[in-house]
């Protein structure tokens, strides 16, 4: 019988370990965010922005970006971006106003968004395909990972360290890894899949994005992520802001937070073994945007008669039910990319017009709490999104399921 759980090589562990570093990287500020908001005075609306801001890049250059990959190399915009994410966050050791935290911010983004582009589509290559549902479900943990980690950690690192140390140590963390990969990841060049029915000029960086970006099937799994990432990326990044308003420590804030991030992993773990097994793609996404539907009112609009501790356990289950979407988002994007070499560029369109929305929302949600003073018009942008994206689904099971 076939392993239920494929070994991991030395090579799947770095790819996979950088990405959970990258997401270390989104992760570090919504935890510094309050001693950031009085150091810099910044408003709610502002410190939105400063979250957002790190989609700038991939919301502008994702699929070029992607497309490029392939022609580059795809170990080298890898290691590219581990050194541009480390260059940036130890420069963003001297950040004392708000211009600079969002600068650096922005040229973070472009290191994460590389590492984001090129890391799947290499696990794609070096993978056999009965193994690779399990890996993307281990990749797609690492925004769980890597965030919750941050949240986790960091408060009580700050008790010996400056944030500014911290940005610095992970940084040079990123050079470390960017040198590990190096040394370890052997691509080698003729295990790439060899494009046997495509012409050399469809392989051409026009053609990759031409084609990437008018192939239905990519569009409608780009719309459906966006609506996922934009609620996930919301609700966990301002959960610090209302527990500490709420009375709790930023110690125990960090602690609750990194709980509700580490369950995604629960999803995006499950999601990977749930399809090898033969779950299909459909079942799971309506799965989890109904049970992230569900959660996220009971999370927000019941302070007045539920226990705090029930709110938090919906919060937990919030993240943990929509984990089984980006495991089968990627999945199902490296299944349904126009042809081969398309892979990076079709997982770069399915992030840009995630980081297009996640731009937006959370400034937007912020904004959206302000005016309304209460934290239960969360729940309504996260109801919005998950019926844009089932309705999406629909539309995409119904007319190209293949």
């Amino acid at each position: 019988k076939r392993k239920l759980m494929p070994k991991l090589s030395l090579r799947d562990l770095w790819i996979i370990l950088a990405g959970y570093l990258a997401a270390i990287h989104i992760g570090k500020l919504s935890v510094v965010l309050p001693i950031l908001q009085k150091e810099l005075h910044l408003t709610l609306t502002q410190a939105g922005l400063s979250i957002s801001i790190v989609q700038g890049a991939g919301m502008l250059f994702a699929l070029a970006i992607g497309a490029f990959s392939e022609k580059l190399g795809l170990k080298r915009c890898l290691i590219g971006g581990l050194t541009i994410l480390g260059t940036s966050s130890i420069a963003g050791v001297w950040i004392d106003n708000i211009a600079m935290l969002y600068f650096f911010r922005f040229t973070e983004g472009i290191g994460f968004l590389t590492i984001s582009l090129c890391a799947p589509a290499i696990l794609k290559r070096i993978s056999q395909p009965e193994t690779i549902s399990f890996k993307m479900g281990l990749w797609s943990s690492y925004m769980g990972l890597g965030v919750s980690i941050a949240v986790f950690t960091i408060p009580f690192i700050l008790e010996f360290l400056s944030w500014q140390q911290i940005w610095g140590i992970l940084g040079l963390l990123c050079f470390v890894s960017a040198l590990l990969i190096q040394l370890f990841l052997n691509l080698d060049t003729t295990s790439s899949t060899v494009q046997t029915s495509v012409s050399s000029t469809q392989s051409s960086l026009s053609q990759i994005i031409g084609t990437t970006l008018t192939h239905p099937p990519i569009i409608c799994l780009a719309l459906v992520f966006a609506c996922y990432a934009s609620q996930w990326t919301s609700v966990t990044s301002f959960l610090p802001s209302l527990y500490v308003e709420n009375g709790l420590s930023l110690k125990m804030t960090g602690l609750l937070v990194s709980l509700v991030v580490v369950a995604n992993l629960g999803g995006t773990f499950g999601a990977g073994m749930l399809l090898q097994k033969g779950w299909t793609t459909q079942m799971l996404l309506t799965i989890g945007f109904v049970g992230m539907f569900v959660t996220s009112i009971l999370t927000f609009t019941t302070n007045s008669w539920l226990p705090f501790e029930i709110q938090f356990l919906n919060a937990v289950l919030f993240s943990m039910i929509g984990g089984v979407i980006p495991t089968t988002i990627f999945s199902m994007t490296l299944h349904y990319a126009p042809f081969a070499s398309a892979a990076a560029a079709s997982m770069g369109l399915v992030i840009q017009c995630s980081a297009l929305v996640q731009f937006f929302v959370p400034p937007l949600s912020a904004a959206f709490v302000s005016a309304t003073h209460t934290w239960a018009s969360m729940s309504i942008v996260t109801s919005i999104l998950c019926f844009i994206a089932l309705s999406i689904l629909f539309i995409f099971f119904k007319r190209y399921a293949k």
